[in-house]
């Protein structure tokens, strides 16, 4: 018997570590992306997913989902820490103010951009950034009143990153 008695220790702090291991976030980036299964509306299709990384090696993962009234494009950046989605998004933020979009709260998004004028696939679309946990967000959307359905579609994009 006494010569279990070492090994004991050694099992439960292996034991202990692997339990830490596995409580991480094992949320691969591409589920947290919306799909169309995500919208109410029938016919949205996804016609492009790609995976890589950013410049400094975070996971990234972008979807581009249609339909007959909108194209929409989501990126994600996930970040260790959501310090530094946060510090990115600070950096948008100072970038979007010297071209005079100032970003203001909108209920359950404390931590976004303002909404930008932008292009997609040639027509008019508006782009927001946000940050959910760790991961930085930008929602581009074109289509009917996409100034306006930007942050529905956020809504969408936040509670499938959350």
């Amino acid at each position: 018997m006494g010569t279990f008695r070492p090994v004991f220790p050694v099992l439960l702090v292996m034991f202990a570590m692997l339990l830490t291991a596995c409580s991480g976030d094992a949320t691969r980036p591409l589920d947290l992306l919306l799909s169309p299964d995500d919208f109410p509306l029938p016919g949205v299709t996804e016609t492009s997913r790609e995976t890589g990384e950013s410049n400094k090696y975070e996971p990234a993962v972008q979807v581009e989902l249609t339909s007959l009234d909108f194209t929409v494009i989501e990126s994600l950046v996930l970040f260790e820490s959501v310090n530094l989605a946060l510090a990115l998004l600070s950096e948008i933020k100072q970038d979007q103010l010297s071209h005079g979009v100032d970003a203001h709260p909108v209920d359950g998004f404390d931590a976004n951009s303002g909404v930008l004028a932008d292009r997609l696939h040639g027509e008019d679309a508006s782009t927001l950034f946000f940050v959910e946990g760790r991961a930085l967000v930008r929602i581009s959307l074109s289509g009917v009143d996409h100034a306006e359905r930007v942050w529905d579609v956020a809504r969408l994009a936040r509670e499938k990153s959350g």
